[in-house]
């Protein structure tokens, strides 16, 4: 990875963590102020992060026949059905969402660190990291065990000079605890898991380039995908708003209902590309350990 790579990531860090601060600090002053910044971003950067798994799967080798056509045909399939299966058992598919973006989340986050120099032990920090936006939100007994281990942990770090290691765990953790949960999962998923997850896509085009010319590159191949994502959630709601209405239910969706299809959404773009990026992630690991 270049100097300028390596640099364009630890920028991107510090950036997260002033991302975090500034808008939960806001959150805590005016939660309108605060989603009115978070929800563009949720529906760019957020939609986009993962809008390029298709092409990187098949730079990374990862060619069927038929290519890039046949892994969006596969990745939007498995979209669908797991949408489909999600609304037939909404309680399990809240466990397994739960479930896969800890796994996502943690392991995306632990990578990035990793990435920009950490020498974190991926298991350990891809758990705690995956459960600080999952399980620390809230007041409960839960939510304080999961606090107290990212503090110690954080603690150990900066005993050790890897202040950037305990500012990724103090900082979303003290997010989470100070703000209602929705909104402080918004604002993590915002501005910093999609972020960071953003800037490692970029810094690993081989293609080249400086860090500009990678970002427009990514834009570009994200902007379709971005464009077919936001289509298709528009026609889920509109297909559950016109069966509420033959059903003789009221006009708008109630919001539990609002809320088990949002949460299908989410399971049906997180598990494609959750498999997408273990498999990136595993093409990456080999590379590394033959070179």
């Amino acid at each position: 990875m270049s100097d300028d790579t390596s640099a364009f990531l630890r920028r991107t860090r510090i950036a997260t963590w002033f991302a975090v601060v500034s808008i939960g600090a806001l959150a805590r002053r005016s939660p309108t102020s605060a989603r009115a910044i978070v929800f563009p971003i949720v529906a760019t950067i957020g939609i986009a992060h993962g809008a390029t798994d298709d092409a990187m799967l098949a730079r990374a080798g990862i060619r069927p026949r038929g290519g890039r056509a046949t892994i969006s045909l596969a990745y939007g399939t498995l979209a669908v059905a797991t949408f489909a299966l999600a609304r037939r058992n909404p309680r399990l598919a809240s466990r397994a969402l739960a479930l896969v973006s800890h796994l996502h989340f943690g392991c995306g986050d632990a990578a990035f660190a990793r990435a920009c120099g950490s020498a974190i032990d991926m298991r350990v920090g891809a758990f705690v990291r995956g459960a600080l936006p999952l399980w620390i939100a809230g007041t409960g007994a839960r939510s304080r065990a999961v606090a107290a281990l990212a503090t110690v942990i954080a603690a150990r770090h900066a005993l050790r000079g890897r202040s950037a290691d305990a500012l990724d765990l103090v900082l979303p953790s003290a997010l989470l605890l100070a703000i209602p949960p929705r909104l402080g999962f918004a604002i993590y998923f915002a501005a910093w898991h999609s972020v960071r997850h953003t800037a490692l896509v970029i810094a690993r085009d081989a293609r080249g380039g400086d860090p500009f010319a990678r970002a427009g590159r990514f834009a570009w191949e994200s902007a379709p995908n971005v464009a077919i994502a936001i289509g298709v959630a528009a026609l889920a709601f509109a297909w559950e708003r016109a069966n509420a209405r033959r059903a003789g239910a009221a006009d708008r969706l109630a919001s539990a209902d609002t809320e088990a299809i949002a949460g299908a959404l989410i399971l049906a773009i997180t598990v494609p590309h959750e498999i997408a990026v273990r498999a990136l992630e595993r093409r990456a690991q080999r590379e590394r350990f033959s070179t």
